[in-house]
């Protein structure tokens, strides 16, 4: 999708361009309403005591989030990963509503190109799903994530996440793409397109 063509789709688009709504280092979608929640985060792993696939991220202002390597990850961090250097992680994020707390799956390192000309900011993500709810005066979103990234399977499964930040009223059920920045311990709205109205429910 291109973010610099909008009329494309019914929307509302914030103003704060610094953030890119796609960014090759994460994938651009191959669909409009393609599902996602995937960012790349700089920090250090930590993994458990003669446990590699479990542990904690620690990121550069020393907040930590518990974490599992997951796939062909698993290989790569045994072999070609110093574990006490800070690395690009790609990962999917998660929130524990119990607690109210994030933690991520690690599906990759991110190795920037020095050809490419955009820049990925700081700890970026990249969200995109219905939303359920949102509060301005909370400053609170929550996005519905289809696993199987689209509607067209007839079974689907999915997962919320909890953003931080303000869109407009009366967006509930829309479906948005949103640029996301790791503060904290918040997933930070910094960007965002209103893509339309879902007219499937399930």
């Amino acid at each position: 999708m291109n973010s610099n063509n909008p009329p494309i789709f019914p929307n509302t688009l914030s103003p704060n361009s610094n953030y890119p709504l796609d960014h090759q280092a994460v994938g651009i979608p191959d669909h409009p309403l393609q599902y996602r929640a995937i960012g790349i985060i700089q920090a250090k792993y930590q993994p458990q005591e003669e446990k590699l696939t479990k542990g904690i991220i620690i990121t550069s202002d020393h907040q930590t989030f518990e974490t599992v390597l997951l796939g062909k990850t698993i290989s790569a961090v045994k072999n070609h990963i110093d574990l006490n250097e800070s690395q690009n992680w790609v990962v999917y994020p998660h929130t524990i509503s119990e607690i109210e707390q994030i933690h991520f799956q690690i599906v990759g390192v991110y190795i920037p190109d020095k050809v490419s000309s955009e820049t990925l900011p700081l700890n970026y993500f990249s969200i995109r799903g219905e939303v359920l709810y949102s509060s301005k005066k909370e400053q609170k979103v929550i996005v519905k994530i289809c696993k199987n990234n689209t509607l067209s399977s007839r079974r689907v499964s999915f997962f919320k996440l909890e953003l931080k930040g303000k869109i407009p009223d009366h967006t509930i059920k829309h479906f948005y793409t949103f640029s996301v920045i790791l503060e904290g311990t918040k997933l930070v709205i910094k960007n965002y397109l209103d893509l339309g109205l879902i007219a499937v429910n399930f």
